[in-house]
């Protein structure tokens, strides 16, 4: 095995998964209950770096790319959350996996809800994380004069500008990993997401635990906006990180990763 393939001393193995004339990537790391990344409109398998040793200490962490995001190909033309939901089935069947806590970061968010919801069986718990999944879709289809279709030269539209401003090097580094790919455009992708309505019928049938991670200063999905959402999920817990932007994961992950863990371990 070579030094590329260990992360922190655990086996990573990639894979690349044949499905409905795409190729999908993904990486499975560590040992243990399955836990799977979906990652967001700016995000790919490789923007989960500060994330995947905390958690495969305890769990196998799969990451993956959404189509035309990463190494996945968007020969088909067939992209947006209907299709990622079925990907991400097909990727969970190759590395033999039958249920998985899948956590969902914004658009990735909306992938894991309408798959726990089409597949409850596969689905043990689920974490919303800076998300619009299940709010207003107005909300969404507003996001377009918030994200640019080009990044900005010096950090990503979803960084908070105090963040950049204090680690350049991070913000660069997001700007590079989000380039990866030949992703479809921002507003195909923000229409897929505002396309997908959940009934309250639909979420009043969610039975695993659900957590719903906001962040105090996310200015794309405002904690009020998954406030509501939580009270429509009747096993949802609603949290909130102080100090931080919509992209959580990245900016804070230490506080990100202790309470995602800490609801893994009794969900």
């Amino acid at each position: 095995m070579s030094a590329a393939e260990l992360i922190e001393g655990r086996e990573r193995r990639s894979r690349t998964v044949s499905h409905s004339g795409e190729q999908l990537y993904a990486e499975a790391t560590g040992h243990g209950p399955v836990v799977v990344f979906c990652h967001g409109l700016g995000g790919n398998h490789a923007i989960w770096w500060r994330q995947i040793d905390a958690f495969a200490g305890d769990h196998m962490v799969i990451t993956w790319d959404q189509r035309g995001f990463g190494n996945s190909t968007a020969a088909t033309g067939e992209a947006g959350i209907e299709p990622a939901v079925d990907d991400l089935g097909a990727v969970l069947d190759a590395f033999g996996v039958a249920q998985a806590h899948l956590i969902g970061q914004s658009m990735g968010a909306f992938v894991a809800l309408r798959f726990a919801l089409r597949y409850p069986d596969r689905t043990p718990s689920l974490v919303l994380s800076t998300t619009l999944a299940a709010a207003d879709p107005a909300l969404t289809r507003g996001l377009l004069a918030a994200v640019p279709q080009r990044p900005l030269r010096d950090r990503h539209a979803v960084l908070s500008e105090r963040f950049a401003e204090s680690n350049p090097d991070l913000a660069v580094l997001y700007n590079q990993i989000s380039s990866f790919g030949t992703k479809p455009p921002v507003a195909a992708m923000l229409e897929s997401m505002a396309g997908q309505t959940f009934a309250d019928e639909e979420l009043a049938s969610v039975t695993c635990p659900v957590l719903c991670l906001a962040a105090e200063q996310d200015r794309l999905c405002p904690p009020d906006a998954m406030k509501a959402v939580a009270a429509r999920l009747p096993t949802a817990r609603f949290a909130v990180l102080p100090d931080t932007g919509h992209s959580a994961y990245y900016e804070t992950p230490a506080a990100w990763n202790r309470t995602v863990l800490e609801f893994l371990a009794i969900a």
